[in-house]
Order: structure tokens, then sequence, then C-alpha cells
């Protein structure tokens, strides 16, 4: 048996050997977990999968028309379309099947047969005025109960015909526009002078011409917004824009111009052309 001075000893040295296995452990970085692998990232765009296709048959309506209207049907997300063809006449539309079936429906109800549309047909006489003494009047039979109004506003002697322009346009069009040249003696003075006149119209507004009709049968073309331009290399050019209203088969005098110290004239007249 030990002695109590040995044991005393030996648990000395046992607790001093057991020191440097403590800081030992103490000094270690604490290790870290493995990394997790990560859930995989959902793209920011819907992959084609999920998407059908279909085409529409147009049988009635304007299939550019439709696609303005049923556009804002579709899902928006990328990949998804629809588009027209005035060709085929069709709407060709990729999507969710449940976007599909919306547009599909709102078709149904939107390309449905519709009222015979008319013509409309515009004529419209250019008329050039002077005041060169002895320049005889050159007009049409049509236009001398219009010229002896103006007489009675305008301070012009004389007036000639240079033109008389024909333009046959659908009620409800988008435009109606035109434009020619026009080379013509015309006795502004005691000589005549030879001259080339260019013209242009345009019609436009939402839409460009339409046609009403009253309750008695009668029918008014209304065109919102007309310009016309006639130019002259040696005179200049005359713009009339304006807005009018005219009943089926009337006259009217749609504005008036100067090309220098000459009047431009423009009457119109329309005529609707039922289907």
């Amino acid at each position: 048996m030990f002695s109590l001075e040995a044991r005393t000893a030996v648990a000395i040295g046992i607790a001093l050997s057991l020191v440097p296995a403590a800081f030992s452990q103490q000094a270690q970085p604490a290790q870290t977990s493995a990394p997790q692998a990560t859930a995989s990232r959902a793209p920011d765009y819907v992959d084609f999968s999920g998407f059908k296709g279909k085409v529409f048959d147009v049988k009635h309506r304007d299939p550019r028309v439709l696609w303005e209207a049923l556009r804002t049907l579709g899902s928006g997300f990328k990949g998804a379309t629809i588009s027209w063809s005035d060709e085929f006449k069709t709407l060709t539309v990729r999507d969710f099947p449940e976007n599909i079936a919306a547009i599909e429906e709102a078709l149904k109800r939107l390309d449905t047969p519709q009222p015979p549309v008319p013509d409309i047909e515009i004529l419209m006489h250019v008329l050039i005025a002077s005041n060169a003494e002895g320049a005889p009047d050159d007009l049409p039979a049509s236009l001398k109960d219009v010229v002896a109004q103006l007489r009675s506003t305008l301070n012009f002697k004389s007036y000639h015909s240079l033109t008389a322009i024909v333009q046959r346009s659908r009620a409800g069009t988008r435009s109606i526009e035109g434009n020619g040249a026009v080379g013509l003696k015309i006795a502004v003075t005691d000589k005549e002078e030879r001259a080339e006149y260019n013209y242009r119209f345009f019609g436009s507004g939402s839409p460009a011409a339409s046609v009403t009709t009253n309750s008695a049968g009668a029918s008014t073309v209304q065109i919102p917004d007309m310009s016309f331009t006639f130019a002259s290399p040696s005179l200049g050019t005359a713009r009339i824009e304006t807005g009018l209203t005219v009943r089926d088969g009337e006259k009217v005098v749609v504005g008036t111009s100067s090309l220098k110290d000459r009047g431009v004239i423009l009457v119109l007249s329309a005529r609707v052309i039922k289907p």
C-alpha cells in the first residue's frame, strides 16, 4: 500500500497531466456543419410545358379588330402570344388552356354577323377664282348654283373648274386618301395660262367616314377630320383643313384658301351607296 504522501503525489501528477488536454480542446475551433444542398430556384418565366396552341377561324369581323379586343385575355407570361392574319382570316393563340378557353368564349360573342355596311362616294370639285379682267367662267352646269352663292361672299370676278376627284370608301374606314396632278390651260386673263397643279387629300378619325340614318331614312355622311392640299410650283400651296357633315346628295363648300392673288375653293358632295 502506498503511503499518504505517495498517494498525494500521484493525484497531483494526474491532475497536472490533464491540464494540457483541456487547454488543447478549448483551442480547437468549433467544427461547422456540412453545407446543405439548396433547393433549385424556379425560373422567373414560364416554361412552355403548360402552354397549348389553337387557331381560330374568323368568319364575320376584321381579325385585327378582334385581336385588339381579345389580347388582354392572354396570361401575359413570357411565351404567350395571340396573333392575327388578314390573309387567312384567323387568330392564333398560344397560352394556358384556361386563357385559350376565355378567348374562345369571347370570340363567340364578338365574331357575329354585322349589318351591311354602305359605301360612300365622295365627289370633290376644285375651283380657282381670279380677279383678272376678261377671264370667263368655265364651270360645269352642276356647280353654277354653288358659284352664284360664292359671288355673294367672295370678291372674285371669274371661276374656273380645275378638276373633279372621285373617291369611294367603305363607311367606317380608318382613312380616306388620294393624290394626283392636273395640267391645264386656264384663262385667268385675256390670255390662256398653262399651269400644273398637284393635290393630296386625307381624311382620318375613328372612323374617317361614317353614315348615320334618321327615322325617315335620310342618310348623312360625317368626315370628322379632312385635309386637302393643292399646290403649284409657280403659285405656292393652298391648304384646307376641316371637319364636315353633309347630307346624302348635298353639295357643300368645304373651304377656301389662296394661291397668291387667286382663290382655291373645294366643293364636295357625298352619295351613300347601300349594299
